[in-house]
């Protein structure tokens, strides 16, 4: 469990952004968010991506699942998702980052070792959004 008391669960102020440019003033730091993966995203941009693009109990994934960003958001939206990485100290993070509990923050988190060249423990036409940020690191399959 987080050691972290967990005291916001969404952003302040948040508006659905309705423009192809996007700009947040700030990085982002309600549920278990925070900046120390390498490379992660604001958690606003999947927050936008899958209120946009998803309704209530779809399925999506995130084949390069890393520091748990968007794993988070699904939770707290809804959303079911398989999160997939080749790195077991990401998945560890992400497992982390998702073991928590809160009132409405009903989407399933499903983690899997593996890498996004080799999805077929994923049933055809199962996945509803695919939401994902590419990794930095240069794992070799």
């Amino acid at each position: 469990m987080m050691a972290k008391k967990i005291t916001k669960w969404e952003p302040e102020d948040f508006e659905l952004e309705m423009t192809t440019h996007w700009s947040f003033s700030k990085r982002g730091d309600w549920a278990t968010h925070d900046a120390k993966w390498r490379g992660n995203w604001s958690p606003y941009i999947p927050r936008n991506l899958l209120l946009r693009y998803s309704k209530e109990n779809d399925l999506v994934l995130d084949q390069f699942a890393g520091g748990g960003t968007t794993l988070v958001e699904a939770k707290l939206l809804n959303r079911n998702i398989i999160g997939v990485d080749v790195n077991d100290v990401a998945l560890a993070r992400c497992k982390e980052k998702v073991s928590f509990e809160h009132e409405g923050a009903n989407g399933k988190v499903y983690l899997h070792k593996g890498a996004a060249r080799k999805m077929d423990f994923i049933p055809d036409d199962s996945i509803d959004l695919i939401c994902t940020h590419p990794p930095y690191a240069d794992y070799k399959i």
